[in-house]
């Protein structure tokens, strides 16, 4: 699905968002590999119970963080993200990109960290012109979402189809970075 009803919007933990505060990253984490792909700078790690983490560096990781918790309280699906002004990484390498944000000792400023969820696999893309929800008020309830957040940056390859054992799948806007820009320049366009 693309959407589900949230209930009273009130009574929503926008704090936590998707994931809760029972998924929020606590613990040790240990560096696992580099991502070199995308615009940000962005590098995987695992916690004390196992858990993968994608963390993501630079101007997009506040605003992403933010867009989230309101796309989700929206009643859309969206990736379980969360912000952390400091993350100390056990075995953190030099990285390629974003070693501006990183510390002799391993201590990480300002992260956006996705959780993995165990089971959920990304089995494709999907595009804003043609999927299974043409024409109906939850699509066009998203695009009312992505001009009120200002995310400028709609492309396919930022919208993720997931599977889960036992659920249909699920339609997400995966890269929620390019929003809250400032309006008015459509050849610069700005982030968070």
């Amino acid at each position: 699905g693309l959407w589900r009803d949230r209930g009273d919007v009130a009574s929503l933990n926008l704090l936590y968002g998707a994931g809760g505060e029972k998924h929020q990253p606590a613990g040790k984490f240990t560096f696992v590999k580099e991502d070199k792909k995308g615009s940000s700078p962005k590098f995987e790690v695992v916690d004390e119970q196992g858990v993968r983490w994608k963390v993501k560096l630079g101007i997009e990781v506040k605003s992403e963080t933010a867009a989230s918790r309101l796309v989700w309280a929206a009643g859309y699906f969206t990736d379980e993200d969360y912000y952390l002004p400091e993350l100390r990484v056990e075995k953190m390498p030099t990285l390629s990109r974003g070693r501006e944000f990183v510390s002799a000792d391993g201590v990480v400023r300002g992260v956006r960290l996705k959780r993995r969820v165990k089971g959920q696999k990304k089995t494709g893309n999907w595009s804003w012109f043609k999927n299974p929800f043409t024409g109906t008020k939850e699509l066009n309830g998203l695009r009312v979402m992505m001009a009120l957040i200002n995310n400028w940056d709609l492309k396919e390859i930022n919208n993720a189809i997931y599977s889960e054992a036992g659920e249909g799948p699920r339609y997400v806007v995966s890269d929620l970075g390019a929003s809250f820009g400032e309006t008015g320049n459509t050849i610069t366009r700005s982030k968070s």
